[in-house]
């Protein structure tokens, strides 16, 4: 244990090490004995073994017998890294650091980060909203700064750059501001040691901030790229009919989940129609659920019969190793040309699509078969029906008629409740009916859980 006096340095030093204040022990002679990493950044010259000589407003605390320890609190800079921290985008960080250093380091400041195709960003802010421009990479002034090889320069002549001041601007400093990047700070009059600390403390907390953010920003790219091959594609259209549909996940942050729906004209003017629901909910199954569409979308240009389709999908997933099974119909559409249109379709495992005719009557449409992607051994069966115009198709998945009343959780809304929805939904078009649907089945929950929610309503026209 170190100690002198009477004093435990050691145990000062663990003391201190967690504050947020720059905090210096010295001992009678002036030497600094201790200090803790919030004094070592914005002190870095005060090393320990070196005469304490700071000439900035602190707490002095008499330890007795001439030590003493010394706290320097910076609350502006301080406000400052939490605002920092707060960022949650890279376009915003950056935009709060130029705007705070502008405030509390100099008049004028620059943020020079890379951008794509070789080109550097030039963040500016001088007291107003912050500007951003592009230009191809020309900073000779900052090259130490951009390449690493220098932690502090002092930029006496600008040179190229969208520096957004005039060429007699005064005094600058540099800073690095993570890879390839410079936090230029401009003023007027010239930079005094303790400001010159500032900045330095200033552009090492900035450049945290700025590489959690641009983490953060890649992440949520990355997601967002998943995420839209995993969602509904817009409806498209297809001659003899209109269409509707719901799809709300049971995580509604993630946006995704394993119901799904998909239509796919063909140059014919024929379309296959597909609604599904793979086990379970979350990543994973809509994972899967993604999985089983671009398998149904690649073998439906080979096969067209709904049967023969599904048989074809079954092996397709069952030779991926999955342990996940669907539900699904599929079915194909033909345009009649006496109007109207021809449905085949087969379901393996799911619930029976219904009807709803022009006339307020509903039917439903028998099609038995075994779940898909598990057994190797499966039968499907399919059924031919026709819609007159104004007839509706209405597939939907599961999470309606199991859908747990929020008065009571054993309650289920059921295909009865779905049927009586339907039948008053006589006269509307198919948007209208899937809206309808949703609301009904919506205010049967009142907000609480509920599973993955899919509907695909067609109707002749």
């Amino acid at each position: 244990m170190s100690s002198a006096v009477g004093i435990d340095l050691d145990g000062w030093q663990r003391l201190v090490d967690g504050l947020r204040e720059a905090v210096f022990v010295v001992d009678p002679a002036g030497v600094v004995r201790v200090r803790n990493a919030a004094a070592a950044d914005r002190f870095p010259r005060l090393c320990l073994g070196e005469h304490f000589d700071v000439h900035v407003a602190g707490r002095q605390h008499d330890l007795g017998e001439g030590w003493s320890a010394w706290y320097f609190t910076d609350s502006t800079l301080d406000h400052a890294h939490l605002r920092l921290a707060s960022g949650s985008s890279r376009q915003d960080t950056l935009r709060t650091i130029v705007q705070l250093a502008a405030e509390l380091l100099g008049e004028h400041c620059v943020a020079v980060v890379p951008a794509t195709r070789d080109r550097l960003e030039w963040w500016r802010c001088g007291g107003g909203e912050p500007t951003v421009s592009r230009t191809p990479r020309r900073a000779s002034v900052l090259t130490e700064v951009l390449t690493g090889t220098s932690t502090l320069t002092r930029i006496t002549s600008l040179g190229e750059g969208s520096w957004g001041v005039p060429d007699d601007f005064g005094c600058a400093l540099a800073v690095p501001l993570g890879v390839g990047g410079a936090l230029v700070v401009l003023r007027q009059g010239e930079f005094a040691p303790n400001d010159i600390e500032r900045v330095r403390l200033f552009g090492k907390h900035a450049a945290v901030a700025l590489e959690s953010a641009s983490r953060l920003t890649e992440q949520q790219r990355t997601i967002d790229v998943l995420r839209s091959a995993l969602l509904p594609l817009p409806l498209p259209e297809v001659h003899g009919v209109s269409m509707g549909s719901v799809f709300i996940p049971a995580h509604q942050r993630a946006l995704v989940g394993g119901d799904f729906y998909d239509v796919h004209p063909r140059t014919d003017g024929t379309a296959t129609l597909a609604l599904g629901d793979v086990c379970g909910h979350g990543l994973e199954a809509a994972v899967h659920s993604g999985r089983v569409r671009q398998s149904l979308q690649a073998l439906s240009l080979v096969e067209t019969n709904p049967v023969r389709l599904l048989h074809l999908l079954n092996t397709s997933l069952r030779a991926t190793g999955s342990k996940l099974f669907t539900t699904i119909v599929v079915g194909e559409l033909v345009p009649l040309s006496s109007g109207g249109v021809r449905l085949s379709l087969a379901s393996g495992g799911h619930p029976a699509p219904l009807i709803l005719r022009a006339d307020g009557t509903v039917q439903d449409v028998s099609a038995p078969g075994a779940i898909v992607g598990i057994l190797s051994d499966v039968r499907f069966h399919g059924e031919q029906v026709t819609l007159a115009p104004g007839d509706t198709l209405v597939l939907y998945s599961d999470g309606f008629t199991e859908a747990r009343a929020h008065t009571d959780r054993t309650e289920l809304f059921g295909e009865q409740r779905l049927r009586a929805v339907l039948k008053e939904c006589k006269g509307q078009s198919a948007e209208e009916i899937a809206r309808r649907c949703e609301e009904a089945v919506l205010k049967w929950l009142d907000r609480d859980d509920h599973d993955d929610l899919a509907l695909l309503a067609v109707q002749a026209v």
